[in-house]
């Protein structure tokens, strides 16, 4: 994961702009369920293991 960087100091691209608009919306389900960080980490485990299974 090391070439998708996203700290502060790297503000453009199509990587760091998807990393914002993903995170936005993550907060926005965790404000709207009510859930933890760790149920959204789950969430995004469950994903990227069905995309790895079976692809986008």
């Amino acid at each position: 994961m090391g070439r998708f960087d996203f700290d502060d100091t790297n503000s453009t691209g199509i990587w760091w702009s998807t990393n914002v608009a993903i995170k936005d919306e993550l907060i926005g389900l965790k404000d709207d369920t009510n859930c933890d960080d760790s149920e959204i980490v789950e969430l995004l485990r469950s994903i990227a293991q069905n995309i790895e299974d079976y692809g986008l």
